[in-house]
C-alpha cells in the first residue's frame, strides 16, 4: 500500500515535550476519501453561493432600486431615505378612487426563480389614510409567468402609520388563478410560473379615497435552512452531477 508521509506543526505551548515533529502515516485510501471530503464540501459552498445568488433584496436605503408602480395612482413611486422600517423605503400617494395601485418588482425578481419554491416572499407594508376606514379587498401578490397569472390573499391589510410585516408562501396551495375566486393553482402551474417569471407586484392601496402605501424590506432569498433542505437532498446531486458533466465536456 502507497503511504504519504504528513507532517504535523510543531507544538509551541509552554510545557509541551520537546523533540522532533512525529510523522503520522496515511494510507492511499484514508488519502482519497480525504481528498473527496474536501472536493464535496467545496462543491457544497459553491451550491449555497449558486442558490443565493439567483435570489433578490430590496431594503430602499439607496434609492427605489428599479421598483415602480401602476394603477391609478396620480404620481410616481417616490423614495424617502427616512421613515422606513428601518432606514429608506419607497411610496406612492394616490389621490383617486376606482382603481388599484401595485408596486411592481424590477429584473432581479424575474426570471427562473424555482429555487424559492417552498420558501417565503417576505416585505413590510405600510398605509396612511386621513378620516376612519374604508378597506377594500382585492388581489394583494400577484405572480405572473408561463402564461398564467397567480393571486394571493394576504390575511389583514396593513396598519394604518405602523409597518406590518407578511411572510407569503412560495407553495400551490396558497395562489389562486387568475382572481382571488379562481382555482387553486396546480403544482405543476405553479412550479411553471416560477420556472419563468415574468411579473411581481404587490398591492400598494387598501383604502377606497386618498392614501399612501409604503414597502420595505422585500425579500426572495432563500433562508440558510431552506437552502439545507435543498442541497441535501436532490438538489445538491443534481447539481453536483450537472457540475461534473459541465466539467467532463469542458
Amino acid at each position: 500500500m502507497k503511504r504519504h508521509r504528513v507532517r504535523m506543526p510543531e507544538c509551541s505551548q509552554q510545557g509541551a515535550l520537546a523533540g522532533p515533529p512525529v510523522p503520522i502515516l496515511v494510507g492511499g485510501m484514508q488519502m482519497k476519501r480525504l481528498v473527496s471530503t474536501v472536493s464535496t464540501l467545496a462543491a457544497l459552498a459553491a451550491a449555497v453561493t449558486s442558490l443565493s445568488a439567483h435570489g433578490a433584496l430590496s431594503t430602499f436605503d439607496s434609492g427605489t432600486q428599479g421598483w415602480s408602480a401602476t394603477g391609478d395612482a396620480t404620481g410616481d413611486l417616490q423614495w424617502s431615505a427616512v421613515g422606513g422600517n428601518p432606514g429608506g423605503h419607497v411610496f406612492i400617494d394616490d389621490r383617486t378612487t376606482g382603481g388599484v395601485t401595485y408596486f411592481v418588482a424590477p429584473d432581479m425578481y424575474l426570471g427562473n426563480k424555482s429555487f424559492a419554491a417552498g420558501t417565503m416572499l417576505t416585505f413590510d407594508l405600510r398605509q396612511v389614510y386621513p378620516g376612519g376606514a374604508n378597506q377594500f379587498n382585492d388581489e394583494d401578490v400577484i405572480l405572473q409567468g408561463a402564461g398564467l397569472t397567480l393571486a394571493y390573499d394576504l390575511a389583514t391589510n396593513p396598519a394604518n402609520g405602523g409597518w406590518t410585516s407578511y411572510a407569503v408562501p412560495l407553495s400551490a396551495g396558497a395562489w389562486h388563478i387568475d382572481t382571488l375566486n379562481g382555482a387553486v393553482a396546480s403544482e405543476a402551474q405553479f412550479a411553471s410560473v416560477l420556472s419563468n417569471l415574468t411579473g411581481l407586484r404587490i398591492r400598494a392601496e387598501y383604502q377606497s379615497g386618498a392614501d399612501v402605501g409604503s414597502l420595505d424590506n422585500v425579500s426572495m432569498v432563500p433562508e440558510p435552512s431552506a437552502l439545507a433542505m435543498l442541497l441535501s437532498g436532490g438538489a445538491l446531486v443534481h447539481w453536483l452531477g450537472r457540475r461534473r458533466r459541465t466539467g467532463a465536456h469542458q
